[in-house]
């Protein structure tokens, strides 16, 4: 769930972030995509997931969408914003050149945000990682579900080996992703 959330989110997050900048369109535009991916991150993943349940039914499915819909909201407000702090005597020279807003959008503002766009996506999937454990409780699949019935049936011990599970899995993609950063994340 966490991962098939993770990236059908940043699917949909790269687009809305390059409309939401100020850097390739006017206002207008830009104003009615924040709006709009502030209205998605406003509802807590938790919430997602109950109305995922309602729109598709109990399981992974509600689980995934609603992470998905949660990470679109987070990763396009900041893929937006790194993309508006890109620099302006770069954005100039490419500009000087006669560049269109796609050539900007590929050759000026994906080169100096891709550290960034990279690091927010993992640190994103480590957070869908976790948030995926807690959508369960509402229906959405996932280890939520196993929690909810051992409490419900008073098994602590299997409570606590699903949390320690949880937590190994965690520090794993921690290191994952940190191997991850140091190999492929550009160092200045």
């Amino acid at each position: 769930m966490a991962f098939a959330g993770t990236m059908l989110g940043f699917l949909a997050a790269l687009p809305l972030a390059f409309l939401g900048t100020t850097v390739l369109f006017s206002f207008p535009l830009v104003g009615a995509i924040r709006v709009l991916v502030g209205l998605i991150r406003t509802i807590p993943s938790i919430l997602w997931g109950v109305i995922a349940v309602v729109v598709v039914g109990l399981g992974p499915l509600a689980g995934t969408l609603a992470l998905a819909l949660y990470t679109t909201g987070y990763l396009a407000k900041l893929y937006a914003e790194a993309f508006d702090a890109v620099d302006p005597e770069i954005l100039e020279a490419i500009r000087g050149v006669g560049a269109k807003p796609w050539h900007i959008a590929r050759f000026a503002i994906w080169t100096e945000s891709a550290n960034y766009i990279l690091s927010q996506l993992l640190f994103m999937l480590e957070y869908n990682v976790r948030a995926s454990a807690v959508l369960g409780f509402v229906g959405a699949g996932g280890i939520g579900f196993y929690l909810q019935a051992y409490l419900s049936m008073l098994d602590y011990s299997r409570v606590s080996t699903l949390l320690l599970g949880l937590f190994a899995f965690v520090l794993v993609m921690d290191g994952i992703s940190g191997w991850l950063r140091r190999r492929y994340l550009l160092r200045y």
